[in-house]
């Protein structure tokens, strides 16, 4: 019997992260990149934060990233992207969130069908995996997560 871990076994992953600056969005985008290309995941989708301030209209596009602002939302908190709504109703092996949970998307991330929760560099109790990857830089967080989520069997 063979077990395997955490990583190997993930099929679909959602990325939620923080915008900070056009830098680290393509630093983050880069490494996540080189990541995805060795691993299993045939299905992911990544929610990047916005704040407000930031017209999300001047940030690259990509058929894989949702450009997620605090204008995204009602006067009732109901989400107005019904793409994204759609694909947080779908279910997911993994869901990794790096920083802070401040974002009004977070509860329908919270909600969604997902087997493992990790959040990076914060702490948040209703995550399975608290990872602190000593260092903001995507690919040295990425590269953290990564290789911690292989030293973890699934026992399945």
């Amino acid at each position: 019997m063979s077990s395997k871990n955490i990583w190997e076994s993930a099929k679909s992953l959602l990325v939620a992260f923080n915008y900070e600056n056009e830098e680290q969005l393509k630093e983050f985008r880069k490494s996540l990149d080189s990541m995805l290309n060795a691993s299993n995941v045939d299905r992911l989708i990544i929610v990047v934060n916005v704040p407000k301030e930031v017209d999300k209209n001047t940030l690259p596009p990509h058929f894989l990233i949702y450009y997620n602002s605090p204008i995204d939302f009602n006067f009732w908190n109901k989400l107005k992207d019904v793409q994204l709504e759609t694909e947080l109703q779908r279910a997911y092996d993994l869901v990794i969130w790096f920083g802070h949970t401040d974002a009004k998307i977070f509860p329908y991330i919270q909600d969604a069908s997902v087997q493992r929760r990790i959040i990076v560099n914060e702490k948040e109790a209703s995550f399975d995996l608290q990872l602190n990857a000593g260092s903001d830089e995507p690919a040295e967080m990425l590269h953290f997560v990564i290789e911690t989520l292989k030293k973890i069997s699934t026992n399945e």
